[in-house]
């Protein structure tokens, strides 16, 4: 008898279980374009880890082409430049220079692209759109 109720109860605790794990989905990480400046501004002053560094080359960026070109640059970049020393820069000299220009690379086409979305005319062909 302790068996059955045993049995019963392990069966409604993993339907419980699927349950929910079926109404939360699957966590989503996607990263955009102010992550990546975070990351590259922490590489920059010493503070970012060798885990944040791979966890941002590892993920696939199939969101966004223009990250997944800097992810790939940044790849490039690391196999000649990464040193991944504990308690110093992740970067060589030279490699720290290049990521600067990256950053502000992205960070000109950040505020290009908010200065486009912020333009009245842009604006507006949102509007016309949505009458239609």
């Amino acid at each position: 008898m302790t068996y059955l109720v045993t049995l019963l109860l392990t069966l409604g605790l993993v339907m419980v279980a699927m349950w929910v794990f079926v109404k939360v989905g699957t966590p989503v990480y996607r990263i955009d374009r102010d992550n990546v400046i975070a990351l590259l501004e922490l590489v920059l002053s010493g503070e970012a880890t060798e885990n944040d560094w791979h966890v941002f080359i590892g993920i696939p960026l199939r969101h966004n082409t223009e990250l997944r070109d800097l992810q790939k640059r940044c790849e490039a970049l690391a196999e000649t430049e990464f040193t991944g020393l504990k308690g110093s820069r992740l970067f060589t000299a030279k490699g720290l220079v290049e990521l600067e220009l990256l950053l502000q690379e992205l960070k000109r086409e950040a505020n290009s692209e908010d200065q486009i979305e912020a333009h009245p005319d842009f604006q507006q062909k949102d509007n016309v759109n949505e009458k239609e």
